[in-house]
């Protein structure tokens, strides 16, 4: 049961959660590094907005932690907006684009981590991420954080507007229907 004063809180993580689902969807639609750059502050926003709701928040997931580690990196250091490719994929994927992120740039977001958490994140990002020489394929670890962020968000009750959801939650059910996997392997 939810009191009058986690009530507020809840409803900010709706709104967060709205936010997030549309921020995902512009990204899906036309990516880019803007679209990009308001999905991972989009998702770091809904983190703690979960955390003041007494709600549990993404820090368990490695896909938050990797992608977490770029959003400050591009809050607090350097812009990756420019270096970020999105490319239409001809090659062998699981998704309809690649988001390529200069390597150099992911493990620099790596370094910037504080040091007590500079190993997890890491090995989060060495699993999350696909590695390609000097290029990086964030988006499969986005389209899985994605679908964890969903599921949890339905687990825990937090509703949000039904409009800014209704394109994942299409494709959920469909891939509920069809017996599809709801993750990825994005290779």
């Amino acid at each position: 049961m939810t009191t009058a004063d986690e009530a507020p809180a809840l409803q900010s993580a709706a709104n967060a959660a709205a936010r997030l689902f549309r921020a995902y969807e512009a990204h899906s639609v036309t990516p880019g590094p803007d679209t990009l750059f308001h999905t991972l502050t989009a998702m770091h926003s809904l983190n703690e907005k979960l955390r003041k709701a007494e709600v549990r928040d993404f820090e368990h997931l490695d896909e938050f932690a990797a992608l977490k580690a770029l959003r400050n990196f591009a809050h607090h250091q350097d812009e990756i907006g420019a270096n970020v490719r999105v490319i239409p994929s001809p090659a062998v994927s699981d998704l309809a684009f690649l988001c390529l992120v200069r390597r150099d740039q992911v493990e620099r977001a790596i370094e910037t981590v504080g040091q007590r958490w500079r190993a997890e994140t890491g090995a989060a990002c060495e699993r999350r991420f696909h590695w390609y020489g000097e290029a990086v394929n964030i988006n499969p670890c986005l389209f899985n954080f994605m679908v964890h962020a969903y599921e949890q968000l339905i687990a825990a009750g937090v509703n949000a507007d039904p409009a800014s959801m209704e394109a994942f939650e299409a494709s959920y059910q469909f891939e509920t229907r069809e017996g599809h996997a709801h993750l990825i392997d994005g290779r």
